[in-house]
């Protein structure tokens, strides 16, 4: 496994400083139609390798990205995602998959080499393994990969706006053929799709968000939201 990337770039492409994470939280749409504008190679792995340093249960990683490009086969993922312009618009879109089975032949080399940089003791490594192979086998394989993968999908998401372009977050697919034309093993779950480019104008108008009184309640369900703030 490699080290953190210390060779990020630091602006956007062109120049324009990176936007501040609140401000890409505040920003972000889906977008409906993209310009044929390139992703730069350099930011594109930008992107990448952000979205991989995602939080993971146990550190296993069962996300795997696959990153369409080529004008072709966008079109043959296009055809798979119920004919969606924006997948043939796009110049990348990304399929986010978890791999049901796969993390149990990583996770020795995961729990040793965390071992090693000092996140754990070789002398527990084997037994700290089974525990957490334990604790993820309880759960329905399509479940905890659909979480983790999910976490990491919304942080290439966001390193996207981060460097100043724009994505559209998509579930509709039909998991079977994009397994099919994209040559994904049986084990693998389709998780979501995410197209990343620029955004034809106008920008997507702001629909809304409940307020806090509405979804956040204190202590538990039900009981209203108490906020410090004087």
């Amino acid at each position: 496994m490699r080290d953190k990337p210390t060779n990020l770039p630091a602006s956007q492409p062109g120049g324009e400083p990176l936007k501040p994470f609140t401000q890409a939280v505040l920003e972000r749409r889906a977008t409906s139609q993209f310009t044929p504008d390139e992703v730069p190679e350099e930011t594109l792995n930008a992107i990448l390798q952000l979205g991989l340093q995602a939080p993971s249960g146990y550190n296993l990683q069962p996300w795997r990205f696959i990153v369409v490009r080529e004008e072709e086969n966008r079109k043959r993922l296009q055809a798979a995602a119920f004919n969606q312009a924006k997948v043939g618009q796009a110049p990348v879109v990304i399929i986010a998959v978890g791999m049901k089975e796969e993390w149990k032949q990583t996770a020795d080399e995961v729990f040793r080499e965390g071992a090693e940089r000092g996140a754990g003791s070789l002398d527990t490594v084997e037994q700290y393994k089974q525990g957490a192979i334990q604790f993820v086998s309880s759960m329905p394989p399509d479940v905890w990969v659909n979480r983790h993968t999910m976490i990491a999908f919304t942080t290439l998401m966001y390193a996207a706006e981060v460097y100043g372009f724009d994505t559209a977050p998509m579930e509709g697919f039909n998991a079977a053929a994009v397994k099919s034309e994209f040559g994904l093993p049986d084990e693998a779950e389709v998780v979501a799709l995410l197209a990343i480019g620029r955004a034809e104008p106008p920008d997507k108008a702001y629909p809304g968000r409940f307020p806090l009184e509405r979804v956040v309640y204190s202590e538990r369900f039900g009981e209203a939201w108490k906020s410090n703030d004087k």
